[in-house]
């Protein structure tokens, strides 16, 4: 019996209410999601992008450098909504890692050498040589291991399927929604790391900098943020087809709670793909450039939530019979809160002051 293979509830009591870890999880893995996608986004975006294009080498090299602190911002704040799917799902979670374990370490090594690659890629760039094959390993390993991470995600809301899992590994990938998750997942990533292109493009050329290769980083960044949102509400419905009828069902009657989330995220994608159409001059259409980015975030921020709905769906089944302890400790939770709020600040303050603070080459500028 599936139920059988389900680990039992930790008997220890949950140091807060359950609400609480759930708008925690939400918020932490937004955070945490933002750099994912400008790691994974950056990545594709950077072995992409055609060397006879302008602004080509710009645009290879804005995304290696970001990269050189955004999988670090990304490993760092994976940490808090890790822990959080620990306390409300973890006998779920932690059980798909081990059916596929040899999977959730290789997920170390992939992103040991994309991070390596992603370094000697900055150095051929400094350079002036060329780094293409290695851009696109760097993105392929990226895209190894948001597979992974997809294929665990589905696992664990369906215990049903941890039997024939645990016979065959590669069972994990036959999800009916296993593609269009990831499809989701990697769209949304590129739709991002374009539009950000896009936005420092138009600073760029503010301050003064080549406004030719400005023009060119800006007008490939808002076209990859236009094909990767177009694809992705038609992805965005199929991944709705895809998901098992008492899902659907159970989702689709679940009132405005489940129904407004969703459809702003739909008509957010819509109002986007509109905004992204009518920019022609991307340098002159600042305002629009920094409002696709606004449109994007919000969103992701839909998706997010709707994406907690479905997973509270899928194993209400299998949850029926907890029974959870609550001992609320106030004291170390606002502990976490305020140290949380203090790195993301200092985090948001490093990267804008990276960003203005550019010393130019040269021992004396070191």
């Amino acid at each position: 019996m599936p139920a059988s293979l389900i680990p039992a509830l930790d008997p220890a009591a949950l140091p807060g209410p359950p609400w609480l870890f759930h708008v925690l999880w939400v918020i932490t893995f937004l955070v945490h999601l933002v750099f994912v996608n400008m790691v994974m986004g950056g990545s594709v975006l950077a072995a992409l992008v055609g060397n006879r294009r302008a602004g080509a080498r710009e645009i290879q090299a804005f995304f290696v450098e970001v990269n050189g602190w955004a999988i670090s911002f990304a490993i760092t704040f994976g940490i808090a909504p890790l822990l959080f799917m620990q306390v409300l799902f973890g006998r779920f979670f932690y059980t798909a890692t081990i059916l596929v374990a040899w999977w959730w370490f290789g997920m170390l090594g992939l992103l040991t050498i994309g991070y390596y690659l992603n370094y000697i890629a900055k150095a051929r760039l400094a350079a002036v040589r060329g780094a293409r094959l290695i851009l696109i390993l760097e993105a392929v390993c990226f895209l190894k291991i948001a597979a992974i991470q997809v294929a665990i995600n589905v696992l664990h809301l369906q215990p049903g399927r941890w039997e024939s899992v645990a016979q065959q590994t590669w069972a994990a990938l036959l999800d009916p929604t296993f593609a269009p998750r990831l499809l989701h997942f990697v769209l949304a990533a590129i739709a991002m790391a374009g539009a950000v292109l896009a936005f420092v493009a138009t600073r760029r050329a503010a301050a003064m900098d080549d406004r030719e290769a400005c023009l060119g980083m800006a007008r490939f960044g808002l076209r990859a943020a236009f094909a990767a949102s177009a694809l992705e509400l038609v992805d965005g419905f199929w991944l709705l087809l895809a998901l098992p009828r008492d899902v659907l069902t159970a989702f689709m009657r679940g009132g405005a709670a489940t129904m407004i989330p969703l459809t702003a995220g739909i008509l957010l994608g819509v109002l986007l793909l509109m905004v992204l159409s009518r920019i022609t001059d991307p340098l002159a259409q600042t305002k629009d450039v920094r409002r696709v980015a606004e449109l994007l975030v919000g969103a992701v921020v839909f998706m997010v939530l709707t994406r907690h709905q479905l997973r509270g769906i899928y194993l209400a089944p299998w949850r029926g019979d907890e029974r959870v302890t609550v001992a609320t400790q106030w004291g170390p939770l606002a502990l976490f809160l305020a140290v949380f709020v203090l790195c993301v600040g200092l985090t948001v303050y490093a990267i804008v002051r990276s960003v203005r603070d550019r010393p130019g080459p040269g021992e004396a500028a070191a």
